[in-house]
């Protein structure tokens, strides 16, 4: 086999799509993949995309991001069937490696995927995943009391910063960065910091919960859903019930804008989170674990 490896061009858009069609067809919610689709995810994820061609014939490609906490993601491989596939993947794969600019590489599989088996013979290790939950709309969602002192609203004009500050706090690594506001205005339309939920004392913004569209998955499976997240509080501030109260006012203002259901992801480690989640009527619809490799440098 002659097979070369490069980045990918306009010319290799049909066959990428097409791949990427026949791989993931069985997927959970699948927004269906064309041209446009394709070149909008690539876009909006800063993706970066490698294609395995033989004598002018697209056999593989593989898809990755720099994550914010600066993991290189695998969030696409696929080729073309035969007896090749398992070559072609791994040469893709091995070729992110040499090339990823972190020390640690990571993909995302479904829970109970035979594809597992691929990854960990590749040495990665399985690690714990991530949930996606999802929770109707149908009626208001009671807000759990806080403490007298915090008073919950919406973010004000002008509070990027301290949006930022509190989630990156939050989280302990750089999650957001100033200018995300104008980034989801113009992805998520009708986003607005309106959108943004906030617990403040002394004029201090010290929990959070971001709501948007879920305007991908709303446009081409024709959903009326919204999406929460990013979500931090500081750690001082934890345990007062902050979360769960800014979780059910997010929900509560979607409900009220015209979304009848609403979706957010959550490490699965993250078993408090969990629990108000459920508390507050969402239920896990997919698992999507993590398999990583550390990178050797010389």
């Amino acid at each position: 086999m002659s097979i070369r490896i490069s980045e990918f061009a306009n010319k290799h858009l049909a066959n990428v799509v097409r791949l990427l069609t026949e791989e993931y067809k069985n997927s959970y919610e699948l927004v269906p993949f064309s041209e446009e689709v394709l070149l909008s995810q690539i876009r909006r994820r800063n993706l970066k995309i490698l294609v395995a061609e033989e004598n002018g014939n697209v056999l593989g490609l593989v898809g990755t991001r720099l994550e914010e906490h600066g993991e290189e993601n695998i969030m696409w491989l696929a080729a073309q069937g035969g007896p090749n596939r398992k070559t072609v993947e791994n040469m893709l794969v091995n070729e992110v490696e040499k090339r990823a600019k972190s020390d640690t590489i990571s993909a995302g599989i479904g829970e109970g995927s035979s594809k597992i088996i691929d990854w960990i013979e590749r040495g990665y290790t399985l690690n714990p995943g991530w949930l996606r939950m999802c929770a109707k709309l149908d009626n208001l969602t009671p807000i759990p009391r806080v403490p007298k002192d915090i008073n919950l609203r919406s973010l004000a004009s002008g509070e990027e910063e301290k949006l930022v500050e509190v989630i990156n706090t939050g989280f302990g690594w750089r999650r957001l960065e100033v200018g995300v506001l104008e980034k989801w205005r113009t992805e998520d339309p009708p986003f607005s910091e309106e959108w943004i939920h906030v617990g403040e004392t002394d004029e201090r913004i010290v929990s959070a919960v971001v709501a948007r569209p879920d305007t991908e998955y709303n446009k081409y499976l024709h959903l009326k859903r919204g999406y929460l997240g990013p979500a931090a509080t500081l750690p001082e501030f934890r345990n007062r019930h902050l979360a769960s109260a800014l979780t059910a006012r997010a929900m509560n203002s979607l409900r009220n804008k015209g979304y009848d259901s609403v979706r957010l992801g959550t490490s699965e480690l993250n078993t408090s989170s969990i629990i108000l989640l459920k508390s507050l009527g969402f239920q896990v619809e997919t698992v999507r674990k993590v398999l990583r490799k550390q990178r050797s440098i010389s």
